[in-house]
């Protein structure tokens, strides 16, 4: 259930009625439908009812695996219940609660989604689709599934997994991460969304995606794959070119300030001195202790931990005695 932000491409948008007949429009949805009728995943954000917990799955399914994400929503509904309680705890405790699950600026802007709701939205978060964007950390994706999974809105929901499905299917691209336009596939999920059935619909395109029309496809399990404008491609033995994965991760950035916020995160102590600090990160040289107290700052401005006088910290940043 990862975002996406819009899949990079200079084709223009398919026209305006997409190949989608009423008919076909039919047929795909009761296929998909009835697929995931079959395979659906008991998700307790989906059922709930809680634009809460559908608001920390959202957000904790952004570049993470599904597996990991009913984890961490199961960690976080523990420790914060509500949207009161996450605005209570303190930072420190709330990245603690995230542990190593990746990209930790996500629970800082749920931290902070929550301190706004208690201060301008009387302790809830907004239905209201613009001021729920207004929120820290929630884009379309996002809002979208609070508004599917909270209030049963209408609202499509359109992840990487959902990109690929509708960019083959109905645009006949293979990897449509990077050759569908955004305006296409944001024409296709409004056609094809099925009004008062969004808290089905938008999890079997999302689940579809990942299960069957993986990046590489299994066209012969596919139950649209007679409806699917790339599955000629596909059996004339076509292949989608991956998406650029991320750069390397041993002795990157991302590494090194993932071994800052561990650290920090399993200090029995609130806070300890910053040599402390290099020196059980094994800064050894000059070169690399530098490197570490570079990544430090960034964190600092990240509001994920704080330095001041010698010392620092997990968490907002604190002023020196």
């Amino acid at each position: 259930m990862s975002p996406v932000s819009a899949p990079r491409s200079t084709k223009a948008a398919p026209p305006t009625d997409l190949g989608l007949t009423p008919g076909r429009m039919r047929t795909i949805r009761s296929r998909l439908l009835e697929w995931h009728e079959a395979h659906q995943q008991p998700f307790p954000w989906r059922t709930a009812r809680d634009p809460y917990s559908a608001l920390v799955a959202a957000v904790a399914a952004q570049q993470t695996q599904m597996a990991r994400v009913i984890e961490i929503h199961e960690r976080w509904m523990r420790a914060f219940p509500t949207l009161g309680d996450l605005a209570r705890a303190d930072r420190a405790d709330v990245l603690r609660v995230w542990g190593r699950a990746g990209y930790p600026r996500r629970a800082v802007a749920l931290h902070e989604t929550a301190l706004r709701c208690m201060s301008e939205h009387d302790g809830a978060l907004p239905r209201d689709p613009v001021a729920l964007l207004a929120l820290p950390g929630v884009g379309p994706f996002t809002a979208a599934i609070v508004r599917t999974f909270g209030w049963d809105d209408d609202a499509p929901a359109v992840d990487t997994n959902v990109v690929r499905v509708l960019g083959r299917l109905v645009c006949g691209d293979l990897q449509p991460a990077r050759e569908t336009s955004p305006a296409a596939i944001e024409a296709i999920a409004a056609r094809l969304f099925p009004p008062g059935d969004g808290a089905r619909w938008n999890p079997a395109l999302m689940d579809y995606g990942g299960r069957v029309c993986l990046p590489r496809p299994k066209c012969d399990e596919c139950v649209v794959a007679s409806l699917c404008a790339a599955r000629p491609r596909f059996a004339a033995g076509e292949v989608a070119e991956p998406v650029r994965a991320q750069g390397r991760w041993a002795g990157s950035d991302r590494e090194g300030r993932g071994r800052i916020m561990h650290a920090l995160r399993t200090s029995n102590d609130a806070e300890v001195r910053e040599t402390t600090l290099l020196r059980r990160l094994d800064g050894g040289d000059a070169e690399e202790r530098a490197r570490l107290r570079r990544l430090l700052g960034t964190l600092v401005a990240d509001g994920l931990a704080w330095r001041a006088g010698g010392r620092c910290g997990l968490g907002t940043a604190r002023a020196t005695e």
